[in-house]
């Protein structure tokens, strides 16, 4: 098996990796620092992959890495992810936290934004450990379910989900059974409006939550978006403001950000 790793600036990212992901069939993990990786058993040669990117890829490196995912987990990294000292995201491979602190355990799957490796996923839930839950919340374009989860573990009911991909609310479906919380997981197109409640959660891109912004049927009370790199916020907050919510906490990091909106008119 071969690894092959870069970095790319945040202001070319989509286009590079537009342009690089048909050549990496395996796809790509992104680390919270920002180390772009793809492992395979066969890769392009350097040239061929800067030629596609249309450049030199920085911080460039490949190496000869084990078959096995487990021994190039040590090697590189992996584990679990605490999220404010509260709440662990780890694998059924993982230890479990230490005493006191939430564990949910799911199959997570590289930098997915549903995964709990993407720091979308941790700011997301960074915003909903300081709040008191009151009712149902749901999680649009779940994923494998994290957040659903974790909302279920820190108390809200019901705890709803939806995704438009089967293979995500069938995983979403074994996480939830897994952790032994009671998450409803269907399937859904996120842009004509998903499963209503007063707590709201969605981790998706700025395409979609611009779309969401337009087709949400029902208002929630409470609105967590993440997903957003940049400046996006500066376009699709004021998406959902003019749905009558207002930001009231913003979390940043590694160009990524996540941000909460209560309905202003309740």
């Amino acid at each position: 098996m071969r690894r092959v790793a870069f970095r790319i600036t945040a202001e070319d990212r989509e286009a590079v990796l537009d342009a690089l992901l048909p050549l990496l069939p395996a796809g790509v993990r992104e680390d919270d620092d920002g180390l772009i990786s793809s492992v395979a058993g066969s890769l392009p040669d350097r040239a061929v992959l800067e030629a596609a990117a249309g450049g030199a890829l920085a911080d460039y490196a490949e190496r000869d890495v084990p078959a096995d995912w487990r021994e190039r987990r040590a090697l590189f990294g992996g584990g679990s992810v605490v999220v404010s000292d509260r709440l662990a995201i780890r694998s059924p491979y993982d230890p479990p936290p230490a005493d006191g602190v939430i564990d949910v355990v799911v199959e997570r799957r590289g930098s997915a934004f549903g995964s709990g490796s993407h720091p979308t996923t941790q700011m997301c839930i960074a915003l909903m450990l300081p709040l008191e839950p009151a009712g149902g919340a749901a999680d649009l374009g779940c994923g494998i379910g994290v957040l659903a989860i974790a909302a279920a573990k820190l108390g809200w009911a019901p705890v709803l989900a939806c995704d438009i991909e089967p293979e995500s609310v069938a995983a979403a479906h074994v996480a939830a059974a897994f952790n032994g919380v009671e998450v409803e997981v269907t399937r859904c197109d996120v842009r004509q409006g998903g499963p209503p409640a007063p707590t709201v959660l969605a981790n998706l891109v700025r395409p979609l939550l611009l779309e969401v912004a337009v087709g949400m049927t029902e208002v929630p009370h409470r609105l967590i978006i993440s997903g957003l790199e940049g400046d996006e916020p500066d376009e699709v907050v004021p998406a959902f403001e003019r749905r009558g919510l207002v930001e009231t906490r913003r979390r940043t990091g590694n160009n990524w950000s996540a941000i909460e909106l209560i309905d202003s008119r309740r």
